[in-house]
């Protein structure tokens, strides 16, 4: 018998516009991290109907797992737990920081081959 294929759902992300700079060779904009916390700012990517966007993938694509961090700004929502924390259809939010602290070689690549 073969080995039947696994899929999984996964939402995109957008690096955050709002930290970039124009500091390179060839003047061209690259993102860089958050000022004070030194981790990268995303953005739930969204439709113009503010439907999420997302794909089915083969788990076999997946080449590198990151973790997600809530930017939570000055009070943090009641109905937040773990099964909700990545929910931004609930009031959550959209923004999130990509936790450089979990995978150095991450987020080294991410700075590297911009």
């Amino acid at each position: 018998m073969e080995n039947a294929p696994v899929y999984i759902y996964g939402d995109f992300f957008k690096f955050s516009t709002q930290h970039t700079s124009n500091d390179t060779a060839d003047g061209s904009e690259v993102f860089v991290p958050t000022p004070g916390i030194d981790m990268f700012l995303l953005e739930r990517h969204r439709r113009s109907n503010g439907a999420r966007v997302g794909d089915v993938f083969p788990l076999s694509m997946i080449s590198q797992v990151v973790e997600l961090i809530p930017c939570f700004g000055m009070q943090i929502h009641d109905g937040l737990n773990c099964n909700t924390s990545l929910d931004g259809d609930h009031g959550f939010g959209d923004r999130f920081y990509l936790n450089n602290y979990a995978t150095k070689e991450t987020f080294h690549a991410i700075l590297s081959y911009q």
